[in-house]
């Protein structure tokens, strides 16, 4: 006879079974442990793309709760990070052709007004353009990269060559009245500051030649002969309806509002880059020319540099002026009036490019505080180096203008607002 089991009775005589282990929270237990384990034996062979997707398997059912769907978001936009940053250098030439389309399409459209259809006027654009670049490439690039090559090795030469137009100046004459013999002087001279303007100007021009190199080196890696050109004529072509289809990705009822917004970017950031570029290839023009025509050393990379520097308010100016004084310092002949007439020609520059280019080629400022503007280089430059320098202006306006565009919103929405 079975032995009976004796269970409590629940109020209304209902009996309930003592509790025991569920054999799912065990199943569950050991099948999380086994996945750890097998994660473990497999992490070398595991990428983002496996993670996304148990993320995914994992949190997608449960998607309409509050925690799951935050942390799918956040996986999501981690992988997005990962995605970009690790294909970087196969986009790198699509971006740049996107990046010229942007530039050159208000002249496409300008052609366009006087009755040239758009393909012909593409066409017409990119022959003035590859040509542009191939001349760049066949007559200035190797002058430039020859004159880099001799600045940074002659760096020694430079500095020895300013230590004896010091010596043979009227400078120990001068210190001489204050009881400091020409030779004591001498000797300090010898120890201190000759491999320390060595230094400096190794430093110097290193910096500017590696620019130039990683630049060409990136060029080259890239294919962007070939590639660039041959999308940048595709993207040109179709620009409109890349446009379209990019407002198109939008919600409908935030469409309205994105195309506004977007239209004040494209104005702020349109006009800065392609004024910007135009003054910065005057300006680069100019003084190359005038420098050749002064009898200063390395004008071609002097020019080159002050059209890149352009782009960097206040210190562009002043790391131009003092590179080039340096090298007219020490190019020979008459140095006092070769300095003089840099000095000159760059203040000069800068008059002319606040007083003319400026207003007629950029249009209006951006109209960032001084204090605001040399903070937002300091910056940029820091976490992204030079190409931080050159981005920092029109990044920061549209930041700022994002900002007010925010309070205006709030203040419209306040109870009372207009």
């Amino acid at each position: 006879m079975p032995r009976r089991i004796d269970r409590d009775p629940a109020p209304g005589g209902v009996t309930i079974p003592p509790e025991r282990p569920h054999a799912g929270t065990v199943l569950l237990a050991a099948a999380v442990l086994l996945i750890a384990l097998l994660a473990y034996a497999v992490y070398p062979s595991l990428s983002p793309f496996v993670i996304l997707a148990g993320l995914l398997y994992l949190l997608y059912p449960h998607r309409r709760e509050e925690v799951p769907r935050r942390l799918l978001w956040l996986g999501t936009f981690l992988f997005v990070v990962w995605f970009f940053s690790a294909i970087i250098g196969v986009l790198a030439p699509f971006l740049i052709a996107l990046f010229l389309a942007y530039i050159l399409n208000p002249l496409v459209v300008w052609l366009g007004k006087h009755r040239i259809p758009r393909w012909i006027s593409t066409l017409l654009i990119m022959i003035l353009l590859v040509g542009g670049i191939v001349a760049f490439g066949l007559f200035i690039v190797p002058v430039a990269l020859d004159q880099f090559r001799a600045l940074t090795s002659g760096a020694g030469a430079l500095a020895e060559d300013a230590s004896r137009a010091i010596e043979s100046g009227s400078l120990f004459e001068f210190l001489g009245r204050f009881g400091v013999t020409g030779e004591k002087a001498k000797e300090v001279l010898a120890q201190n500051l000759t491999p320390k303007l060595e230094e400096m100007l190794t430093r110097i021009f290193a910096g500017l030649f590696d620019i130039v190199s990683s630049v060409s080196s990136v060029a080259h890696q890239l294919l962007n002969i070939i590639i660039v050109p041959f999308v940048l004529f595709y993207l040109l072509l179709d620009f409109p309806l890349v446009v379209h289809r990019c407002t198109m990705l939008v919600p409908k009822h935030a469409r309205p509002r994105f195309v506004q917004l977007a239209s004040r970017a494209d104005d702020l950031m349109g006009k800065y880059f392609r004024g910007a570029m135009l003054v910065a290839a005057i300006q680069g023009t100019i003084s190359g020319f005038v420098l050749w025509l002064a009898g200063v050393q390395y004008a071609v990379v002097l020019g080159l540099m002050t059209a890149a520097l352009d782009f960097v308010p206040y210190v562009g100016l002043a790391v131009s002026l003092v590179v080039a004084s340096i090298v007219a310092l020490l190019s020979g002949g008459a140095v006092g009036t070769r300095v003089l007439i840099v000095v000159v020609m760059y203040l000069a520059q800068k008059v002319f490019e606040a007083a003319v280019l400026g207003p007629k080629i950029l249009g209006t400022h951006v109209g960032l505080h001084p204090v605001i503007l040399i903070l937002s280089l300091l910056v940029f430059g820091y976490f992204l180096g030079f190409v931080g320098l050159l981005i920092a202006v029109p990044a920061t306006a549209l930041l700022i203008a994002g900002v007010k565009e925010w309070e205006a919103v709030r203040k419209n929405a306040a109870p009372g607002g207009a």
